[in-house]
C-alpha cells in the first residue's frame, strides 16, 4: 500500500503533530509519503517528505503542480487533513482517479469539503455529529514518547495550549479568584500580553504564572509537578493534552469540548464559553481534588494509544481499497 498525507499548514501545531506521529507508525507496514508546506518541512520526522510552496485552494498554478506531483507518485490513496486540503483534492479528483480519505480535526461552519471524500474520519463524536454524512470516529491519542509512569509531586494546577481566545485562558484566569492553588499556564501566542495584564488586574500574579511554550520533553517535567490539569477551551478538536495527563494519571476537569464528554462524567465538565459554569467547576474540584479517576486512567491508556488509532486508520484504508 502506498499512501500520501497532505498538509499545507503554515505552522506546526496539533494537526501536524498528529500527522507526524501517524506517519511514523504507518511506515512500519506500508509506504508513506508526506506532502507538506516547505515552511514546516523540517519539523516532521518522516523519511519521505515532498515539500511544496503553500497555495490557496483556487490557485491554478498550485493545483497544477500538485496534480502533476500526485499523478507521478502512483498512489493507492491520499489522506487529507482539514478542510483546505480536502477541497484541493476534491478539485484534483476531477482529473485523476485516486482514493481519498479526509480527517476532520475540528468543527467547521462549512463542511462541504468533507462531503466528497471516499471516507471521512472525525476525531471526536461532536465533530462527527456536526457533519451530515457517514464517517468513522477515530479519536486523537496521547503522545507516544510519554513515559510509562512519572514520580508526581503534585505542586501546581496545570493548563496547556496556544495562547489564543479559543483556548479560554481568560475565562480560566477569571475563575481563579477564590482558588488558593497555584496555576501554571504553558503556551505562547497573541493573547500573551492580554492574559498577563488580566492576571495583574485581578491581583492573581501570586497564584497564576504563564510560561512560554516548552518542548514535549520539558512538558513532562511540568506534568510531574501537576496536581491537576484544567482544560478551559471554548472550542477544541481534542484536546490531546487531556489524554496525556490522564495517561500519566493526573486528574482532569474540562469544558465540554472535543472528545471530553466521551471520557469524563458530566460532573467534571463545564459548559464552554460560560464563565459561571467554569467557575463552579473550578471552585468545586481544584482545591478539593478528592475524587477517583482510576477507571478513566485505565480507559485512556488502553483505548487512546497511537498503536490502537493507527490500526483503526489502516482498517479504513483497507476497507476503501477493497470496495
Amino acid at each position: 500500500m502506498k499512501i500520501a498525507h497532505l498538509v499545507l499548514s503554515n505552522v506546526y501545531a496539533g494537526i501536524e503533530q498528529h500527522v507526524n506521529e501517524l506517519i511514523l507508525e504507518q511506515q512500519k507496514e506500508c509506504e508513506v509519503i508526506l506532502i507538506c508546506n516547505a515552511e514546516i518541512e523540517d519539523r516532521f520526522d518522516s523519511p519521505k517528505i515532498i515539500s511544496i510552496k503553500n497555495f490557496s485552494r483556487n490557485s491554478p498554478f498550485g493545483l497544477l503542480k500538485l496534480f502533476l506531483l500526485i499523478k507521478k507518485m502512483n498512489l493507492d490513496l491520499i489522506h487529507t487533513h482539514g478542510s483546505k486540503t480536502s477541497s484541493i483534492v476534491n478539485l484534483l479528483r476531477r482529473f485523476i482517479n485516486i482514493k481519498h480519505v479526509a480527517t476532520a480535526h475540528g468543527i467547521k461552519k462549512k463542511t462541504t469539503p468533507f462531503l466528497k471524500a471516499d471516507k471521512l474520519i472525525a476525531v471526536s463524536l461532536k465533530i462527527q455529529n456536526s457533519i451530515q454524512r457517514d464517517s468513522i470516529k477515530i479519536n486523537n491519542w496521547w503522545s507516544p514518547i510519554l513515559p510509562n509512569n512519572i514520580v508526581k509531586k503534585s505542586k501546581n494546577v496545570l493548563a496547556v495550549g496556544r495562547l489564543e481566545k479559543v483556548k479560554g485562558f481568560d475565562l480560566l484566569i477569571e475563575s481563579w479568584k477564590n482558588i488558593s492553588s497555584n496555576l501554571i499556564i504553558i503556551g505562547s501566542g497573541k493573547e500573551y500580553s492580554h492574559l498577563t495584564q488580566l492576571i495583574i488586574n485581578l491581583g492573581l500574579d501570586d497564584r497564576i504564572q504563564i510560561i512560554n511554550e516548552v518542548s514535549q520533553n520539558k512538558l513532562i517535567d511540568y506534568y510531574q509537578q501537576a496536581s491537576m490539569l484544567v482544560v478551559s477551551s471554548r472550542n477544541e478538536g481534542g484536546p490531546r493534552v487531556a489524554l496525556e495527563a490522564l495517561y500519566l494519571k493526573i486528574p482532569v476537569i474540562s469544558t465540554d469540548v472535543g472528545h471530553m464528554s466521551e471520557i469524563l462524567p458530566k460532573e467534571l465538565l463545564a459548559e464552554p464559553n460560560n464563565l459561571d459554569s467554569l467557575t463552579n467547576l473550578v471552585e468545586r474540584f481544584v482545591d478539593n481534588s478528592n475524587y477517583n479517576q482510576e477507571s478513566i486512567y485505565q480507559y485512556v491508556a488502553e483505548e487512546f494509544s497511537l498503536t490502537v488509532k493507527t490500526r483503526q486508520t489502516m482498517d479504513v484504508y483497507k476497507q476503501l481499497l477493497v470496495s
